[in-house]
């Protein structure tokens, strides 16, 4: 287990990088059109395909803001100050949070957002970097993140090898498949790192449950009540149009 000096060094670092990452978000958001005419109608503000991520990016910066306060009132940033004075040998644990905190972040905006159905990149996301830090056990937080960064390496050569658009062209959702296979594997493994454990598997099953809450809550309401576009609509999205027809 991390101690508490460590933890709340991570806090802090933790803290910057979730600011630093929703003003990057707002600002690109902000370039996006609240309103905007098309066929002669004008759309209202509740109605752009904005709105998400500018939801999204207040919420990180709010959390960061918060999680950053934390940790300046608790000592993170006097420890974090230290540990640079120190120059540990190796990675430290605050560097291994650091790497998976990119590695969840990168993956998620650059990788699966573009090219994946949204639900299953949500739950991806929530999967891993909940896991990594909820646990709180450097042993699963290195293990998790090597599992997690190998399998985003294949959908990366996938997309750039041009193999995703020869599979889905067999398959309209193979791609779609494939993360939620990933997921799943995802999921199997650290059931698997966590045996034995009575604790961790607890915490296994509360972080599944925040894994699909917010997903299941939101992607219906900004799509079919606020009516926006989600950033790419595959399987999962196009089971809930037809739940949804099927309800109408």
């Amino acid at each position: 287990m991390m101690g508490k000096e460590k933890i709340r060094r991570a806090d802090f670092i933790t803290s910057i990088i979730l600011q630093l990452f929703a003003l990057w978000m707002l600002q690109a958001t902000l370039k996006m059109p609240m309103k905007d005419t098309f066929g002669g109608v004008r759309n209202v503000w509740y109605v752009s395909p904005a709105l998400f991520p500018l939801c999204i990016s207040i919420a990180l910066f709010l959390l960061g803001t918060v999680l950053l306060t934390h940790s300046l009132r608790t000592g993170g940033a006097r420890q974090f100050i230290q540990g640079l004075k120190e120059r540990e040998r190796g990675l430290s644990d605050s560097s291994r949070r650091f790497i998976a905190i990119l590695l969840a972040l990168i993956s998620f905006v650059y990788l699966y957002i573009p090219r994946i159905d949204f639900f299953l990149c949500i739950i991806l996301f929530l999967l891993f970097f909940i896991s990594v830090f909820y646990f709180d056990e450097v042993r699963l937080l290195n293990k998790l993140t090597y599992f997690y960064g190998g399998g985003s390496l294949v959908f990366l050569l996938l997309f750039v090898s041009g193999l995703s658009k020869i599979l889905e062209g067999a398959f309209k959702y193979s791609m779609d498949v494939l993360a939620l296979l990933f997921f799943i594997a995802c999921y199997v493994y650290t059931r698997m790192l966590v045996r034995g454990d009575a604790a961790l598997k607890h915490k296994l099953r509360v972080t599944l449950l925040m894994t699909f809450t917010p997903p299941l809550l939101l992607v219906p309401v900004f799509r079919y009540l606020l009516l926006v576009p989600l950033p790419h609509e595959g399987g999962i999205i196009g089971i809930m149009n037809l739940i949804r027809f099927a309800l109408r």
